[in-house]
């Protein structure tokens, strides 16, 4: 008979790792799309199914190189530079703070996991 202490432990797990199961799998449902009116949708949704039903990479690729070669790069250059800047750094913060704590947490759950197999 296993130690009281672990059963919660395992029952708490199996518990949470049903959820996070059951909460992939109703998003997954929702993912799909749905056969609707145009009122019902959403307007991103009604342009999407407007205006991008067939397009390929190299299209979206063709497109980007005509509205360059149109604009220019120097027109919106400083366009969203503050928010851009902002949004790098958080990025790059947030990615540097996950890849250096990464061993402290998988040696955490090697640690947990062995003194709770003892």
């Amino acid at each position: 008979m296993p130690d009281r202490k672990k059963l919660y432990f395992w029952r708490l797990a199996l518990i949470f790792g049903a959820i996070t199961v059951l909460a992939l799998a109703v998003s997954f449902g929702f993912n799909r799309e749905r056969e609707a009116g145009m009122m019902d949708t959403s307007m991103g949704n009604m342009m999407s199914s407007m205006h991008l039903k067939n397009i390929t990479v190299s299209d979206l690729i063709k497109q980007q190189e005509k509205m360059e070669s149109v604009t220019g790069q120097d027109s919106m250059a400083g366009h969203h530079s503050g928010v851009s800047s902002f949004l790098n750094s958080a990025h790059y913060l947030t990615t540097a703070t996950i890849i250096i704590l990464l061993p402290f947490i998988v040696a955490g759950t090697i640690f947990l996991a062995i003194i709770w197999l003892k």
